[in-house]
């Protein structure tokens, strides 16, 4: 009896000083919690960096999202790199850092007014919303409309710069809107979009569509203006009189001396 009475004090104090530590522990626990000290903070959950528009020194990486038309999907491109490649390249060269693609969301043959669409897709929110740099062509398939899909057009069809002249109302609006519903999506990514160039410059009858073209970039250069942290980054000289030299077999596309070109010209603009 002895013996088992003093079993049963043992188990019972073990316990009891088992608990006490437990609580004390549990109660310290709760102090730091409740009370923390000025040097002492919970670790918060990780979030991904906020993009900064073109103040970059302070960021270890960043991330570029491409959308619009074939331009961007780098169609005519025998290396299969396009602008948008080569741009990442070139710009992580440039800055010492990290420069990732979120997504290349381009599509052949869009459209400015099927682009506005799509721009209300979870899928593009999200990558357009994780980006510091958007990169973006449109409005090609609006004017060009003959030449879409990567069509040869090699007498130039039935365009001309009159019909251009015409469509263009149509579409200045969804380029408008383009703008800011991207900046809408992401109100600190640094935009740049990338002017048209007149592929059918060595058409006589179309050498009058470059006033044109012109046009359309000078009223894409004004929304730009208008946003306040977006770029237009002009291409109709790189082509103009170097049209077999730059472009594709379809005499729309750039070739990858093409796209190369135009990827230069747009990490000199984001330095």
């Amino acid at each position: 009896m002895k013996s088992s009475s003093w079993l049963w004090r043992t188990v019972g104090g073990t316990t009891l000083i088992c608990l006490i530590i437990m609580l004390t522990g549990f109660g310290w626990a709760l102090k730091d919690t409740w009370f923390p000290k000025s040097n002492l903070t919970l670790p918060e959950a990780s979030k991904p960096e906020v993009a900064t528009g073109g103040d970059w020194s302070a960021k270890k990486e960043l991330y570029i999202t491409s959308l619009g038309d074939s331009l961007t999907k780098g169609t005519g491109d025998s290396t299969g790199e396009g602008y948008v490649s080569r741009v990442i390249k070139s710009l992580s060269k440039q800055l010492d850092k990290p420069v990732y693609l979120v997504n290349n969301m381009a599509i052949n043959g869009l459209t400015a007014d099927k682009l506005v669409t799509q721009l209300d897709d979870s899928g593009f929110k999200n990558a357009i919303g994780k980006a510091d740099i958007i990169l973006m062509t449109i409005g090609g398939n609006d004017l060009f409309r003959i030449a879409q899909n990567g069509g040869s057009v090699s007498e130039g069809g039935d365009l001309s710069p009159e019909i251009l002249l015409e469509r263009m109302p149509e579409a200045k609006p969804y380029l408008e809107a383009v703008f800011a519903k991207a900046r809408q999506l992401n109100p600190t990514a640094r935009i740049v979009y990338v002017g048209l160039y007149n592929a059918f410059y060595d058409l006589p009858k179309m050498r009058a569509a470059t006033e044109v073209v012109a046009l359309w970039n000078e009223y894409a250069h004004s929304l730009a203006e208008k946003d306040g942290n977006a770029t237009v980054v002009p291409t109709y000289d790189l082509f103009e009189h170097n049209l077999t030299q730059y472009l594709s077999s379809d005499h729309f596309h750039p070739n990858a001396k093409g796209y190369t070109r135009i990827s230069d010209r747009i990490v000199q603009a984001l330095q």
